[in-house]
């Protein structure tokens, strides 16, 4: 399984609809299988991740935060880790916005 305790990640690459830009940090915390994180950026004055492994390179997890402009919104996604370069983990993500439009895309984040 994947440790993530006290790994930090920023994004590579996010579709149209996602909310963080490229200065954004994640900071994540894990027990076991649960993990928790927080991350702020451009865009996003406070984000707060909960998720869960679901198998030895696959995650869910749900997220919320709060937007520059004061928005509130929240989300879900599906998370498979790979290993980059120099043992760094790469999350590859499948999200989805729970309000507002709903979007829908993916994103891409290395450990930093």
């Amino acid at each position: 399984m994947v440790d993530l305790n006290g790994r930090r990640f920023s994004p590579l690459s996010n579709s149209e609809g996602g909310r963080v830009k490229s200065d954004a940090v994640f900071v994540y915390t894990q027990n076991e299988d649960r993990f928790t994180a927080v991350y702020s950026g451009e865009g996003v004055s406070d984000g707060h991740i909960i998720g869960q492994m679901t198998g030895e390179r696959t995650a869910g997890l749900v997220y919320h935060s709060r937007s520059d402009a004061g928005a509130l919104e929240a989300g879900r996604a599906d998370v498979t880790f790979t290993l980059g370069p120099n043992n760094k983990v790469i999350m590859d993500m499948s999200w989805q916005w729970l309000n507002g439009t709903g979007a829908a895309g993916t994103s891409r984040y290395k450990e930093i």
